[in-house]
Order: structure tokens, then C-alpha cells, then sequence
């Protein structure tokens, strides 16, 4: 199976920079999907979420999600910290891990990720993670809590990623917050 994967995001209406972010990279038969939200708007939640960004870079893929968690869990200490979801894939099987209030929702098979309250950066309890093996039509959404929480994934289901990603933040983007999303299909190869 291979994923295809849009992500789209955009500051707070009226600033420049962007505190959240979205992250797609693959190494061998891995592909991490991250959508990461530091704490606020502007240049110092941008620059946090540019730090997350750069420790999930160059981290491997092949540890899990929790060595990848604690290691942007690490790389923002002494900062105002972020909420984080990841989710790695292995050619079948997608394992997520969560802090703070950035979520993750299907379409097809149910990944039962529950985030882990806190944030990263600062206090988190014992992460918690999910895996679940995809099949070929299932759809993942990522998102910020830039977009509201009554995020309803039928407005977009036949729209391709680029497209519902799109839909996804008109309809749903709050004015009041940097938003992002990140929007996944399972493919056969």
C-alpha cells in the first residue's frame, strides 16, 4: 500500500508567521506524518514549531513513535511547547502517538489514538499510542485545533487529498488560531 497525502496550513488571520505546521518524510518503508502545534501564534510559536520540525527530520523511523516523541519532547524544553500528532507508517500498519489537542480522525479502519494530555516541552504524563492496520480507501485526518472539533470528514470524502484539505480549513478554520490539516488516503500500489 503507499499513501497519498496533502497537508495544507495558514496563520492566524492578520499574522505572518505560523506556529503550526505539517511534516510528511519517508526513510525505507517508513513514512512520518506529523502535524505539530506550538503553544500560540506568531514568530515564537513559529519558532517552536520549526524546532519540532527539525528534530523529526533527523530522527529515524525505524525506533516508533515514542522514541520520536520524546525526542521533539526533548528538543523543546525551555520553550512554550507544542501539542503533536504523528503517525508512522510501515506499508500496513500506522502507529500514532499524541500530546495535547491535536487530533486524528478516519474514515474506514478506526485508529484508536487517544492523545496524551500536556505538552511537549513541558509536562506530559505517560504517552499513550495506538496502531491499527490500514486497508486500501481508508482516509486519515490530522488536524490542529485551528480547525473545530465538530470536523465532519463527509463534507470532503470524495474529493482527493489536495482538494479536501481545502474544503476541510474553509469550512471548518477558526479565526482565532493558526490551522492545519493533513489529509491521507490509503492506495494499493
Amino acid at each position: 500500500m503507499r499513501l497519498a497525502v496533502s497537508h495544507h496550513s495558514r496563520p492566524k488571520p492578520g499574522e505572518v508567521r505560523n506556529g503550526d505546521m505539517a511534516l510528511v518524510r519517508s526513510q525505507g518503508e517508513h513514512t512520518l506524518l506529523a502535524v505539530v502545534d506550538a503553544l500560540g501564534h506568531g514568530p515564537v510559536a513559529a519558532a517552536v514549531a520549526a524546532d519540532a520540525a527539525r528534530c523529526l527530520e533527523s530522527q529515524p523511523l525505524d525506533a516508533g513513535v515514542e522514541p520520536l516523541l520524546d525526542a521533539v519532547h526533548s528538543a523543546l524544553r525551555h520553550s512554550r511547547g507544542a501539542a503533536i500528532m504523528l503517525g508512522l507508517f510501515d506499508g500496513k500498519t500506522i502507529h500514532c502517538g499524541g500530546v495535547g489537542n491535536v487530533e486524528l480522525r478516519t474514515r474506514g479502519t478506526r485508529v484508536p489514538v487517544v492523545p496524551t494530555p500536556g505538552i511537549l516541552g513541558q509536562s506530559i504524563r505517560s504517552l499513550r499510542t495506538a496502531s491499527a492496520a490500514l486497508s486500501p480507501g481508508d482516509r486519515l485526518v490530522l488536524f490542529s485545533d485551528g480547525l473545530s472539533y465538530r470536523l465532519d470528514l463527509e463534507y470532503a470524502r470524495k474529493l482527493p487529498p489536495n482538494e479536501a484539505c481545502l474544503l476541510l480549513m474553509e469550512r471548518y478554520a477558526r479565526p482565532s488560531d493558526d490551522a492545519t490539516v493533513m489529509v491521507v488516503d490509503v492506495e494499493t500500489v
